[in-house]
């Protein structure tokens, strides 16, 4: 094996040395003189009379040495901040796309089709009413002067009343009411406990306590009038006349009256301006009843510039720091973004395509959703439940519509035991919601 070997590398080495051409002294001045020459041929620059380049060639020889100068790192050479500042980058740009998508549902053009005006002005505003108001509609802060302005009038016929409510009612700082309340329960007290006591009979107006407690709230003094006191100028504690409030002797030991004011303060309710639900029903194909119109600017709590502007600065803070967000962080600002709307524009739909479309705040819990359904179904002890725009059975009813990301524009299902209906409508034929609603609906699209 090894001569073969051998015979195969004279073989190889005989080949080189016919290439190498004519033999010659290695010291011989010839043999010098081609030696150089051939290395002057080798090393000699091309000029442009050895080769010329047409316009194609020089184009692909400039274009390649662009891709040379722009070649991209490899992942080696990438530092470990280039990683970091990649990954928050694609984030951000996955969570702009989110954010524009909801607020496109705001902001897109209205589309043309085919009776198109019903499905387009899907929503003309937020109005409140009141069920102290009948026939009123307008803004909240309408409906609460309003309001206010009913207790007070009310005040001449049901004085015990109508001040009980307007403490609750108007003045807006809980923690102030709840103080209010107790005062005036602490000289009901006083005089309850101690009858025809005369410190306990009188309230001096200039009390700082007083000022603070009861003055300073609307409803607090026309609440001492009601209960008997009156207004009346004594002499103080350096015998000098001062504004007093003071109840009679007589008023003093009405313990039947006091007891009764002293209840209706306590059990009083606020009456708040209720959302009209703008409730309406259509009938319309399944490609139309997601198509909302424009909602009104009082569905955000800022404006869409604001957003807009509010997620680029986001944006460049992030890219500048060059930092990954903690699941803290991610929750902290998932929670900023759910108090970015006040209120939502829901569509239920049920079989046959026929929508339910009613307005909602945005911190209304799911409960709320289903207690509104089961006022308009025909058998609301029949189990029911709601789908997300996914398919996703909503089950959790204390969170609100915002948590449910159910705004502030969204087409859910209805869905039901249709077994147990079945046998409810003992062979009837009739559909899930009660024919009062139904009477009211529309065709859209069709």
């Amino acid at each position: 094996m090894s001569a073969i070997k051998k015979f195969f590398e004279k073989k190889k080495l005989d080949r080189k040395f016919k290439k190498a051409g004519e033999g010659h002294v290695l010291n011989s001045p010839k043999s010098q003189q081609a030696q150089s020459q051939a290395s002057a041929r080798a090393y000699r620059p091309q000029t442009s009379d050895d080769r010329q380049l047409t316009s194609e060639q020089q184009q692909a020889a400039e274009a390649a040495l662009l891709r040379m100068n722009h070649r991209p790192t490899t992942p080696s050479a990438r530092t470990g901040r280039d990683v970091i500042k990649a990954q928050v980058k694609r984030e951000m740009e996955d969570e702009r796309r989110l954010r524009e998508e909801v607020v496109s549902l705001s902001s897109r053009p209205k589309e043309v089709h085919a009776d198109s005006s019903h499905v387009t002005a899907s929503c003309g505003g937020v109005f409140f009413t009141s069920h102290l108001l009948p026939g009123v509609m307008a803004s909240k802060q309408e409906v609460d002067e309003k309001i206010k302005a009913y207790l007070t009038e009310q005040l001449k016929e049901d004085a015990e009343m109508a001040s009980a409510l307007l403490i609750h009612t108007v003045n807006k700082d809980v923690e102030k009411v709840r103080v209010c309340i107790e005062t005036l329960c602490r000289y009901i007290d006083n005089l309850l406990e101690n009858p025809g006591v005369e410190k306990f009979r009188k309230i001096r107006c200039s009390n700082k306590a007083f000022q603070e407690r009861v003055a300073s709230v609307t409803g607090g003094t026309q609440f001492l009038l009601c209960a008997g006191y009156e207004q009346a100028r004594l002499p103080g504690p350096n015998n000098a006349e001062e504004d007093f409030f003071i109840i009679s002797e007589e008023s003093s030991i009405d313990i039947e009256k006091l007891n009764l004011l002293k209840e209706v303060l306590i059990n009083s309710e606020p009456i708040r301006a209720e959302l009209w639900r703008a409730v309406r029903l259509f009938h319309c194909p399944t490609t139309y009843g997601s198509r909302f119109g424009e909602l009104p600017d009082e569905f955000y709590a800022v404006s869409k510039e604001e957003i807009k502007r509010e997620q680029q600065a986001k944006h460049d803070a992030v890219e500048k720091l060059g930092m990954l967000r903690t699941k803290a962080m991610r929750e902290r600002d998932e929670l900023k973004e759910l108090r970015r709307y006040r209120y939502t524009l829901l569509r239920i739909r049920f079989p046959g395509d026929i929508y339910l479309q009613a307005i909602f705040k945005a911190n209304e819990k799911l409960q709320d959703l289903l207690n509104f359904l089961k006022e308009y179904l025909l058998f609301d002890w029949i189990p029911f439940w709601i789908l997300s725009p996914s398919g996703q059975k909503l089950t959790n009813e204390e969170k609100t519509l915002a948590e449910l990301q159910l705004v502030p524009a969204c087409v859910i299902n209805f869905a039901y035991d249709k077994e147990l209906f079945s046998e409810a409508l003992q062979g009837k034929s009739s559909h899930v919601l009660q024919q009062s609603i139904l009477d009211r609906l529309e065709n859209w699209g069709i």
